[in-house]
């Protein structure tokens, strides 16, 4: 079973590692990279087995245009596992942590692009329900969300504003 615990400074060279492992690219590494930089990380969590970073994830800030005024709102992304690993639960068990963090800090919501199968078990929703709209061009069906605080999203709808830190994800 694997350590979930938070990501340290000395873990960036293996978070790198799994991140372009996982996506087969550089533009997920660079994104981790560009929101440490921003300071928008809430936080991010590594999974570890025996001293090997095997796992990553991170949820940081962005907001809903709603109603004229901006609303925060968490990012769960990117969630990466090393290939060699996937389908062992790594990914399932940082979502589950990530999430009880989440709760435990009073986070109201999260939003997240991926797969809606895997992501329905822990609860995530269609993001349409709550009359929100995904900026990037993604199946509605893959951009969905959650409310850690019952009702999050009510009176909540309009554009997900990601930062600059995505621009170049496709």
């Amino acid at each position: 079973m694997s350590l979930i615990r938070e990501e340290r400074p000395e873990d960036a060279e293996a978070v790198h590692a799994v991140l372009v492992a996982a996506f087969g690219r550089e533009a997920e590494a660079r994104l981790v990279e560009r929101l440490r930089a921003s300071g928008k990380i809430v936080f991010a969590l590594v999974a570890e087995e025996k001293g090997r970073v095997l796992g990553h994830m991170v949820f940081s800030r962005i907001a809903i245009e709603s109603g004229g005024s901006e609303v925060p709102v968490l990012a769960l992304a990117p969630l990466a596992v090393m290939p060699a690993f996937q389908r062992l639960g790594i990914g399932s068990a940082l979502v589950s942590a990530g999430l009880e963090r989440c709760r435990m800090e009073r986070h109201a919501r999260v939003l997240v692009v991926g797969d809606p199968l895997y992501y329905c078990r822990f609860g995530f929703v269609p993001a349409s329900r709550f009359g929100l709209k995904c900026p990037f061009p993604v199946p509605e069906e893959a951009f969905v969300g959650i409310e850690l605080e019952p009702g999050a999203f009510a009176q909540v709808s309009g554009v997900v504003r990601y930062g600059h830190e995505f621009d170049d994800l496709e």
